[in-house]
């Protein structure tokens, strides 16, 4: 492996006039995905009107080259400006669908609001045939089809690195639109049943027995529409002999709203020492909506958090190098596939260079940010005849591997 001498670390109003970028503010992005992209990374390109454009991975390269047209450009949802996908500063994924801004104005207004923005969503592409999914919690379990892990009751998910244009998470989406629901009905829910507890009274406005029926009202609709999914997964639970977190979701919101519903209505089935002055029992409709409530805030930021990870992984992957530039025989240079890479060719590591594979320095010396690997800040010195770490490791593995079949 060959080294250049120089030091190589892989690093890897709303609207206002437009401004030529000045070449520190510059940003290098890709069209298809719109991940940054550092141009001396030896990442693949296309050229298209006169214009180089860089990518990630070469996947994406071969759906711009494809359909070139669609990834030029991208519509601001805030202000409805063009925006150039390639050189885009301002750029926000908001449930696995990413966006272009014109300026940070729009963006910080797109984050605060997005619904407000988004207008008619597209719809979650299908997955290709053959998909198969697992459960992020009990990788054992593989089907065919999306469903419900039948272990621990979460969603399954595509096996496999994410590629970034799954489109919206629908269980995301489905989640925060009960979510918003059961808050918005469990909030009154809750303060009229507190209320007491705080020297606070509505009695000069409704009696007991009408706060009872308005507190079924409110928690009907959260427990019956917004909940179903949780007993879905713990009916499910049930039947696989498998309990789980939705088990006892579902036993303890169950239990609460169908003892306050048949406090509600037959109130006289209950004995006197439960029945207060007007003759209404204790209920505890709040507590079940409130539970549903919470149950789908934790679920939507989980949700979010395993998106941002996936995407998170497939830039970690994409940073590595696709191609190595091999030196022939006659001194030429070539830029070649990494699995045409063998045993015992010569490569050339230019500066800003990712080193594809693991070799010994024969000529040059530079620095190696090795981050990635050891979480070591600085850059490491590779001076001649220098191992990789992990090859010099892999190299006594397999000597102490020779001394023992000599015995």
């Amino acid at each position: 492996m060959t080294h250049s001498g120089h030091d190589h670390r892989a690093h890897g109003g709303c609207c206002s006039a437009k401004e030529a970028p000045s070449a520190a503010d510059a940003v290098v992005r890709d069209p298809v995905c719109g991940m940054t992209v550092d141009p001396a990374a030896g990442k693949p390109t296309a050229e298209h009107g006169g214009q180089l454009h860089h990518f990630c991975s070469e996947r994406c390269r071969q759906k711009f080259v494809a359909e070139p047209e669609k990834y030029l450009t991208a519509i601001d949802p805030v202000c409805g400006m063009s925006v150039d996908r390639a050189t885009a500063k301002h750029f926000f994924r908001h449930e696995g669908q990413g966006f272009y801004f014109c300026s940070a104005a729009c963006q910080a207004k797109f984050e605060a609001e997005p619904a407000k923005y988004l207008g008619d969503r597209p719809e979650s592409r299908a997955m290709p045939k053959g998909t198969q999914y697992t459960c992020p919690m009990h990788p054992q379990i593989v089907r065919d089809k999306p469903g419900s892990c039948p272990i621990c009751g979460m969603a399954l998910e595509p096996m496999g690195v994410p590629s970034g244009d799954e489109g919206p998470n629908p269980e995301l989406i489905d989640f925060t639109r009960r979510f918003w629901v059961s808050a918005a009905l469990s909030v009154p829910l809750l303060i009229i049943a507190m209320a007491p507890m705080l020297g606070l009274t509505f009695q000069a406005f409704i009696d007991d027995r009408t706060k009872v029926w308005l507190e079924l009202v409110l928690a009907s609709p959260v427990v019956l529409w917004a909940a179903f999914p949780f007993f879905h997964r713990g009916w499910d639970s049930v039947l696989n002999r498998s309990p789980n977190m939705w088990t006892l979701i579902s036993l303890g919101v169950g239990a609460a709203y169908v003892y306050s519903v048949v406090a509600t209505l037959f109130p006289d089935i209950f004995p006197h020492q439960f029945r207060g002055h007007d003759g209404t029992v204790p209920v505890y409709f709040e507590a079940a909506a409130v539970i549903v409530a919470l149950v789908f805030l934790g679920q939507v930021l989980e949700l979010r958090a395993r998106e941002k990870t996936g995407s998170a992984i497939r830039a970690l992957l994409d940073l590595a190098p696709k191609t190595a530039r091999r030196i022939g025989e006659d001194g030429s240079e070539n830029d070649v596939p990494l699995d045409a890479v063998k045993a015992g060719d010569r490569l050339r590591i230019r500066p800003g260079d990712a080193v594809p594979v693991d070799g010994i320095v024969l000529e040059g010396r530079s620095s190696i940010d090795e981050s990635m690997i050891t979480g070591e800040p600085l850059p490491v010195e590779k001076p001649r005849r220098c191992f990789d770490r992990r090859h010099a490791q892999q190299e006594r593995l397999a000597d102490h591997a020779r001394r023992a079949d000599r015995r």
